[in-house]
């Protein structure tokens, strides 16, 4: 065997050797990632209901709700108005308009 070809058979022995190893690390890199989502949201959870156990009644998650609740109804308004807006300029017939110019409907699709 030539210098030049040992020297190609322990380089690729090597680079296959470190991607094994490589792709082991960070297979337990993510194992360890993944497991430490729901031990973070029990303890989230647990941090929560603590909270509400400590002040019931007063809450600002009432209030922190009461806010979502306004936003998302002036965002659907928001959004409902643009509909309308759209449909005025160009309207809603249903009908595909192929390449060749053909119509079709959804159903033929």
């Amino acid at each position: 065997m030539s210098t030049a070809s040992k020297i190609t058979l322990a380089l690729s022995c090597v680079v296959t050797a470190a991607t094994v190893v490589g792709v082991h690390y960070v297979q337990e890199l993510e194992r360890d990632t993944l497991h430490q989502g729901p031990i973070k949201d029990a303890k989230r959870m647990a941090e929560r209901r603590a909270e509400q156990s400590a002040s019931p009644g007063t809450s600002t998650t009432s209030a922190e709700s009461e806010r979502k609740q306004l936003f998302n109804r002036s965002e659907h308004e928001l959004q409902q108005e643009l509909r309308k807006k759209y449909e005025a300029m160009q309207p809603l017939s249903g009908e595909v308009l192929t390449k060749d110019g053909e119509r079709a409907t959804r159903d033929e699709k």
